[in-house]
């Protein structure tokens, strides 16, 4: 028996079924056997390699059920306390289940559609059967395959030709703490048409408060991204869940000629994570950038792997992503750039870099490329170091106490990748919170030139 039945078999219940859309039970059927066919990850495999998910896959998790009165007040209080304030267009969920109440969607024209996608399927069915799936790959992502089965709920974003939205959409997804074992599938269909630009942010949220017994709670997302001719987005990942908190995450991305995509993905919580990014670069002339930040303490394990395919010629896609790395955390990085035979002209570039801060700290990076033409132009390297000891004793030499200088110089290597955000309200909470994130951590006082900037 595979991993993949005994996983099915352990969260014992069928994909949902839905009365009156034959074409959505046959997309979750088709999903569920594609999960059923394959085997769930091991160290066995090359991909995960440095990933150990033994655990998960053995444990009965059942759905979330909808939340309680407590679970809402915890929920409302982490969504003023707690999260990014982005007040313009938010979507709340609580264990997988959208909250109306904790959501505030703003007036929307030209044809937008941004709604649960447990409504969209309601109200959109068209829309939804010709866009659903067309960006996601199931070999060798189980996962995904499994988040198509379970679909339920998520979000849909939908801007017609040349439309722009000019603030960020906030999709905020809160995890509560339990006694019992629980996974959501939350999932997220994005399509801009030829010239539309957007902003999205995912945020993951895990419950702070402490509770007696609490058991592993299990996020699986799925991301699909469909940008058009021209089309451009921003997506912004942010994922702070609890140490309970495990998630195996997707996001898929097809873009058409000329299209930009634009990512940042920020990790600074979580227990057991790992971040499947795909970019299929269909057309010529069609540009991603792939930025990433994780900070990462204690037991926390975090696997970023990226896949970048150059299918046509005159593409360019440009990594970069750092660790900051303390106690006994665990990173890894995996960037493969793909230029396929006759995409020439392409230009792929990818770094990593990463700061051990203890000496049980470990990350282990592996930036690849495979290339199938003749005419290009291609980088990738790796970098992995300590804080500079002349650079503290300066700072110390100038009054400033070893903690607070830790901080300072960690927040200056982060800060490098929040300023390829455009200036606004996200660049600057971003910034603020990974400041915060890191002065907590080196026990000092806040570095205020690079928390505020």
């Amino acid at each position: 028996m595979t991993m993949a039945k005994r996983f099915c078999e352990l969260q014992a219940h069928a994909p949902p079924a839905s009365s009156g859309r034959p074409w959505l039970n046959a997309f979750r059927q088709q999903a569920q056997q594609a999960f059923a066919a394959l085997e769930l990850p091991t160290q066995q495999q090359e991909t995960w390699k440095y990933t150990n998910i033994r655990t998960l896959s053995e444990t009965a998790f059942s759905d979330a059920p909808p939340p309680g009165a407590t679970e809402l007040a915890q929920a409302s209080s982490a969504q003023q306390t707690q999260a990014l304030n982005l007040p313009h267009h938010r979507l709340t969920f609580i264990a997988g289940h959208f909250q109306p109440q904790l959501s505030q969607l703003g007036a929307l024209n030209n044809g937008i559609k941004l709604m649960p996608l447990k409504q969209a399927l309601e109200q959109e069915q068209a829309l939804i059967e010709n866009h659903l799936g067309s960006a996601v790959k199931y070999p060798g992502q189980p996962f995904a395959a499994l988040n198509s089965a379970r679909l339920t709920d998520g979000v849909l974003l939908y801007l017609p030709a040349d439309c722009q939205l000019s603030q960020p959409i906030h999709c905020l997804f809160y995890t509560p703490s339990d006694r019992h074992s629980h996974i959501s599938y939350p999932r997220l269909l994005i399509v801009l048409g030829p010239g539309a630009q957007a902003q999205l942010v995912e945020e993951y949220l895990g419950s702070s408060v402490p509770q007696a017994n609490t058991a592993a709670q299990f996020t699986c997302p799925l991301s699909e991204i469909i940008l058009a001719r021209d089309a451009r987005l921003l997506h912004c990942k942010v994922l702070r869940e609890s140490p309970q908190g495990h998630h195996i995450a997707g996001i898929h991305v097809t873009q058409a000629e000329q299209s930009q995509f634009h990512s940042i993905n920020v990790t600074l919580g979580g227990g057991i994570c790992r971040n499947d990014l795909q970019v299929s670069l269909r057309a010529n002339g069609a540009q991603s950038r792939l930025d990433g930040l994780y900070i990462l303490a204690g037991r926390q394990h975090l696997d970023n792997h990226l896949r970048i395919d150059h299918l046509q010629s005159g593409c360019r896609s440009e990594v970069l992503y750092k660790g900051i790395i303390d106690d006994r955390a665990r990173g890894v990085f995996n960037g493969m750039a793909i230029v396929h035979p006759g995409a020439q002209q392409s230009d792929a570039r990818q770094i990593n870099k990463n700061l051990l801060l203890s000496e049980s700290a470990e990350i282990d990076t592996k930036p690849e490329l495979q290339i199938d033409a003749d005419d290009v132009k291609c980088s990738h390297g790796a970098t992995v170091g300590q804080l500079d000891n002349d650079a503290l004793f300066y700072l110390g030499s100038r009054g400033m106490d070893q903690q607070t200088a830790r901080a300072l110089l960690t927040t200056a290597f982060a800060h490098e990748t929040l300023t390829h955000l455009p200036q606004g309200p996200l660049r600057e909470q971003l910034t603020a919170l990974t400041g915060t994130t890191l002065t907590h951590q080196a026990g000092g006082e806040p570095p205020d030139a690079l928390s505020h900037g």
